[in-house]
């Protein structure tokens, strides 16, 4: 039986390149200007504002193991990311290609339309790790920080699409049916 087909984005970062799974990816987007946070872990490089929702920038070298990348700065490229309604901007150098690619037999990459083995990263377990990095920062939390954050205090106030207010109980979905 042949390994299965992956509909994936392939992304550079810091001269290697990477491939995550769209049904993690909301859009790419163009970092406006990024706000520092003083206290924030490795991590979380800062916050930036898309649409009228403050949105985090994760510094995604760090977060798949690798060395910290450059500082975002305004007009970087960057994947909106979203996990458990919460949204996360996770910086790239630049995007390859969006495609349908064969996974490797152990799932942990693709291969790219020229035969090359992209790895696969996860962005809800980097999501996942940011959120548990910065309540152990605060002191929060008991090793399973993730599971103790809850999606409700995170979820948007505006419509990402349009800006708008968003209603009570508004989870981000601004798809149909």
């Amino acid at each position: 039986m042949g390994a299965d087909l992956k509909n994936v984005i392939v992304f550079a970062l810091g001269g290697v390149r990477h491939a995550a799974e769209l049904r993690w990816v909301r859009e790419v987007v163009t970092l406006g200007f990024v706000t520092e946070i003083p206290t924030a872990p490795p991590g979380l490089t800062g916050a930036f504002n898309l649409r009228g929702n403050l949105i985090p920038v994760l510094d995604t070298g760090v977060l798949v193991g690798g060395r910290p990348g450059p500082a975002p700065r305004q007009g970087d490229g960057a994947l909106l990311v979203e996990f458990d309604g919460v949204a996360a901007a996770l910086r790239v150098d630049k995007v390859d290609e969006v495609a349908t690619l064969q996974q490797t037999a152990d799932g942990r990459a693709v291969i790219d339309s020229r035969g090359r083995t992209v790895p696969l990263v996860d962005p809800s377990a980097v999501v996942r790790r940011a959120i548990a990095d910065s309540l152990a920062v605060r002191g929060e939390g008991d090793g399973d920080a993730a599971s103790e954050l809850t999606a409700d205090s995170l979820r948007p106030t505006r419509d990402p699409t349009t800006g708008a207010k968003a209603p009570p109980g508004f989870d981000g979905d601004t798809t149909l049916g």
